[in-house]
């Protein structure tokens, strides 16, 4: 959204900064960290590009045989984000991302729709999505900002059900 802002001169320069600072931080620190001894025990792991949260999130569920639930509110925004989506600064790729996966979310009354379009954004580079067990994921947050990598833990892996992804 905000690589669309930049594109129609909409974009504050702090969005910029932070978006130019987020798609040039690689994903190579936190891999070696998740990938390290002591060992954590690693699910499934993916870069969030492309296809946005929603569709490597699903991926993910789909290629384990089990269901997400995500929390909204602990998702983290670049600054801008939420601007971006009132103003309209919505790329094709994000409304392909929400065609193709939104059959399978569930959504709660609570989120509020620029969440819920923010969640489908496609991303040039948007950090790594981890599924670690419930007892690394404290750990492995912690090791994460030790080397000053953004981590937080965003939602948790239950048996697969209906929907396959529920935000809530």
């Amino acid at each position: 959204m905000i690589s669309t802002a930049i594109k129609r001169g909409k974009a504050g320069a702090a969005w910029v900064r932070d978006a130019v600072r987020s798609m040039i931080t690689l994903n190579r620190t936190a891999a070696e960290i998740v990938t390290s001894s002591p060992g954590y025990e690693v699910h499934g792991m993916t870069d969030v590009t492309g296809f946005g949260l929603i569709g490597h999130a699903r991926e993910m569920a789909i290629g384990s045989g089990v269901s997400l639930r995500i929390h909204a509110s602990r998702v983290p925004l670049l600054e801008g984000a939420m601007e971006c989506v009132r103003a309209g600064y919505v790329p094709g790729g994000l409304k392909a991302n929400r065609t193709f996966a939104e059959s399978c979310v569930e959504f709660a009354d609570a989120v509020p729709e620029e969440i819920r379009t923010l969640l489908f954004d496609p991303q040039t580079a948007g950090g790594l999505l981890i599924s670690v067990a419930e007892n690394d994921a404290a750990r492995l947050v912690a090791a994460l900002r030790s080397s000053e990598i953004d981590a937080i833990e965003i939602g948790e892996v239950i048996p697969k059900q209906k929907p396959l992804i529920a935000v809530t």
